[in-house]
Parts: structure tokens; C-alpha cells; sequence
């Protein structure tokens, strides 16, 4: 089986469950804004705003608690990890999770989810609405840094310091440290190290960005530079909701390595790309603010250079490892490695929409239109949703007697995938005409793109309620009864 710890078990079903809960929320959500948008719904134009603030708030904090309680889950395998930080962690971060949503649905906040400075402060909606919002991203925030700092001293505390943990005599010295008998960190350690400080340094950011935008809420008196809270604004922003799909990268190291019966290895060249993924992902932030003209330009020309090098090392060696994995593997396939391995797509898909959109010349078409969110909503939601949703059918297809079907796997995939690719099509095509994003009312072609993208979201949601179906079914069926010899293969073969 892939988790037979019980406390990491639990910590992990917390985790996820919650933010499956709240990702099914903003789904929702995001259905009414385009059924609005659409002119199928009527949604005021400020309770359109106040939904599109908690729908892209909710969404980053829900997948980001799926990946932090399953790289938890997974690093306490290797490392001894105490329950009581992450349950700590959860719990600032549900309370960051109420505080949004009374400032929101209660408060009427729609300062939108990247909080951007001025913009918090001017609006028809109460300022301790404004207050609530940014206390609520603190503690959200706060929670985050607990997590990242017990991963990062689990890593360095288990694989012998930071040159440990970043196999450092692995990769220049390999004859000696064979010969000392050593052994590199496992692929999913890596995700760690990196969440873990690349994380903290985001983490202080929002830290200092919000103190001082409290301050400014106590006191408007008190000036702040926008440049400087843009900058910071996005360097937070932008590498929270990378890190997610890194963390949940690990699920695909051990899900798609259980699912093929196959090891995932931990290779030089697979080092050395989490190496540069440690710089690339904190420098990268700046091809959003290619349009502000008084930025120092060696910061645009590092974030466009940095766009293009952070695509490569993990996303090329995971998904080239992971193809390799599964060729000729004999894998079965099963909603769970189904839902894993369509994530590489999402991944692939969304990160060139972002590439594109990172290159000042399509840049200068693309900012600010719909193929923002046609890109982010496309890894986020065709490839760290997925992963998530595997990892979970994995989990419990492997403590289950029964089997599902050839039929309805067809029918879960076509609906949910099929949905999925209409309603990303929605985004992309509408960016692709210069429909502008976080509009209420859009220009045409808006209202038409927008259509098609609700019925694509409902034909998406119908996959996953059956797929939901599914899964309690074989939760409920029972586990396997296996003699005590296969038993012990099956826990051999298992990572």
C-alpha cells in the first residue's frame, strides 16, 4: 500500500480533504462567474468581483493544502516528523480560509485575491472588510512558514545538512560517496528542500508586504511606494502558486512508480534541474510587471530569461522520466493512474501558455486578457488537480476488492476531460481575441467564449461527481485479502 503510517495517514486525509472541499467550492464559484459572464446568471457587478476575489484565493490555498499534507505524508516515510506543527499549520490556515470568507461574502471585499496596492483601500466595501482579508492572508501565510520551516529541517535533518539534502558530494564527488556507502535522497525529498526554502523566502516577503499594508489600514498616513509593494506583491504571489505544482510533483514520483512497479530514480541530471529550480522559481515573478516602464529593466530582462529556464529542468526531467516510467510498464489503468498521468498534459499545456505570455512580444497582446487565467487555470486545474485526484484514487484502489469498469473509466475521462479542454478553450480563445480578464461584463466576443466555457465546466463537473461516485464505492468495498507471501511482495514492490 502507499501510506501504512497512521499518523501520516491522518494528517494527510486532513489536508486533502479539506482542500478538495474548498477546491470544489471555488469550482462552483467559478461556474457562476461564467455563467454570468455568459448573461445566463444574474451577479451584480460587485458580488461578481467579491466571488472572483474568494474564488482565486480559495483555490491557490486549496491545492496548496493538498500538496503540503501529501508531501508531509510522504517526507515522514524518511524523516521524523511531529504531527503537532502540521495540525498548528492547519489550523491557522482554515482560520486565514474564514477570514477570507467573511471578507468577502460577508464584508463584500473584492480587492481581488493578489490584494495589488492601492486597490484594497478603495472600494465600496467596509474597510473592516479590507482589514479581515489581509489578517486572513497573514495567518494563511503564517501557517505556510511553520510548514515550510519543519520541511526544510527534516530534509537537512535527515540527509546530513543542506549539502545533504542537495546531494552536493552525490553529483561531484559520486566514487566517494559511493564508496562511503551513501545513498541519495529520494526523488520526493527534493520537492521539500525546495518548497521548503524557496517558500520561507516568499513567506517573509508577504510577511513584510502585509505588516506594512496593515499599517497603511490602521493608518493611511503612512505612505507605500506601489512599485515596491508590486514587486513584492508578486514575488509572493507568483511563488506560492509555482510551488504548489512542485510539491505535487512528488506524487508523481511515488504514484506513477507504485502504479508502474517501477523505482523512481534519483538521478544527476535530475538534481541539478531541482538545483536550478531553486533559482529560477524565486526570479521569474517580473514578466508580470513587463508593463511597468519605471522597473529596473535587469529585472524584466532576468524574468523573461528566467520564464523560459525554469520550464525546462523539472518539467523536462519529470515528464520525460515519467513517460519512461510507464512505457512498457504493463501499467494498469486505472482511474488513478488515468487522472496522474493526464496531469503531465495540464502541466505541459499550461506551461507553454505561460511561456508565451512571458515573451514581451505576445506579452504586449496577451497582459492582462483571459489567456492570463486560460494558462494558470490550465496547470493549476488540468494538471494539479489531476494529480491530486490520481493520487487519492491510488490510495484507495489500493486498498479495495473491486475494480471500475472499461466503461465508466471511457465515461469519467471523456466527460471530465473533454469538459475541461472546452472550458480552458474558453480562456484561451478569448485571450486570443483580446477579451480582457476580470471583466464583469465582457467586450465581444466575451459572452460567447464564456458560454461555450459553461457548458464545458458542467460537462467537467458531471466527470467528476461519477468519478466522486466511484471512488466512495470502492472505498467502501473493502480491502484486498491477500495470502501472507503476497503480502509481502506486494509491500516489496511498493515504494
Amino acid at each position: 500500500m502507499l501510506n501504512t503510517d497512521p499518523v501520516g495517514r491522518r494528517v494527510m486525509n486532513l489536508y486533502i480533504g479539506s482542500g478538495l472541499a474548498i477546491t470544489a467550492l471555488m469550482i462552483l464559484a467559478g461556474l457562476m462567474m461564467r455563467a454570468a459572464q455568459a448573461n445566463w446568471m444574474p451577479l451584480s457587478t460587485g458580488s461578481f468581483y467579491a466571488l472572483l476575489t474568494l474564488h482565486g484565493a480559495g483555490m491557490i490555498v486549496a491545492l496548496a493544502l493538498c500538496g503540503m499534507g501529501g508531501l508531509w505524508s510522504l517526507m515522514r516515510r524518511h524523516a521524523s516528523l511531529s504531527a503537532v506543527p502540521a495540525v498548528v499549520t492547519y489550523g491557522l490556515t482554515m482560520l486565514g480560509v474564514a477570514a477570507v470568507l467573511v471578507a468577502t461574502l460577508g464584508g463584500g471585499f473584492a480587492g481581488l485575491y493578489t490584494f495589488l496596492y492601492p486597490l484594497p483601500f478603495h472600494g465600496t466595501w467596509p474597510s473592516w472588510a479590507t482589514g479581515l482579508f489581509l489578517i486572513g492572508i497573514l495567518l494563511v501565510n503564517f501557517g505556510w512558514m511553520i510548514w515550510c520551516l519543519q520541511m526544510l529541517g527534516a530534509v537537512m535533518r535527515t540527509y546530513g545538512g543542506l549539502r545533504g539534502a542537495l546531494a552536493w558530494d552525490f553529483v561531484w564527488h559520486p566514487q566517494a560517496f559511493r564508496e562511503a556507502g551513501r545513498h541519495a535522497p529520494p526523488p520526493e525529498a527534493f520537492p521539500a528542500l525546495v518548497a521548503g526554502i524557496d517558500g520561507l523566502l516568499a513567506g517573509m516577503d508577504c510577511m513584510l508586504l502585509g505588516i506594512a499594508l496593515l499599517t497603511h489600514w490602521i493608518d493611511p498616513r503612512v505612505h507605500i511606494d506601489p512599485l515596491w509593494a508590486k514587486n513584492l506583491t508578486y514575488f509572493f504571489a507568483h511563488t506560492f502558486a509555482n510551488l504548489i505544482i512542485y510539491m505535487l510533483a512528488a506524487f508523481i514520483y511515488v504514484g506513477l512508480s507504485y502504479a508502474t512497479r517501477r523505482k523512481y530514480q534519483t538521478s544527476v541530471v535530475f538534481v541539478i534541474a531541482w538545483w536550478s529550480s531553486l533559482v529560477f522559481i524565486l526570479t521569474n515573478y517580473s514578466h508580470h510587471l513587463y508593463m511597468d516602464f519605471v522597473q529596473p529593466r535587469p529585472l524584466q530582462y532576468l524574468g523573461e530569461l528566467s520564464s523560459y529556464l525554469t520550464a525546462v529542468p523539472v518539467t523536462t526531467v519529470t515528464i520525460f522520466t515519467a513517460l519512461m516510467l510507464v512505457w512498457r510498464s504493463g501499467m494498469r489503468w486505472t482511474l488513478g493512474s488515468i487522472f496522474m498521468y493526464s496531469g503531465l498534459v495540464g502541466w505541459v499545456v499550461g506551461g507553454i501558455g505561460a511561456e508565451i505570455d512571458a515573451s514581451v512580444p505576445f506579452n504586449l497582446h496577451l497582459h492582462n486578457t483571459l489567456w492570463v487565467p486560460a494558462h494558470f487555470h490550465t496547470y493549476l486545474l488540468g494538471g494539479c488537480l489531476l494529480f491530486v485526484v490520481g493520487w487519492v484514487f491510488l490510495l484507495i484502489e489500493s486498498r479495495s476488492v473491486r475494480h471500475t469498469s472499461a466503461l465508466l473509466r471511457w465515461v469519467v475521462s471523456l466527460l471530465t476531460f473533454g469538459g475541461m479542454a472546452v472550458f480552458l478553450m474558453g480562456f484561451y480563445c478569448g485571450g486570443a481575441w483580446g477579451v480582457p480578464r476580470r471583466y464583469a461584463v465582457e467586450p465581444p466576443p466575451g459572452p460567447l467564449t464564456a458560454k461555450f466555457a459553461t457548458i464545458g465546466a458542467i460537462v467537467m463537473i458531471v466527470g467528476f461527481i461519477i468519478a466522486c461516485g466511484e471512488g466512495f464505492r470502492l472505498r467502501f468495498a473493502g480491502a484486498p485479502v491477500c495470502p501472507q507471501g503476497a503480502a509481502e511482495k506486494q509491500s516489496q514492490d511498493v515504494p
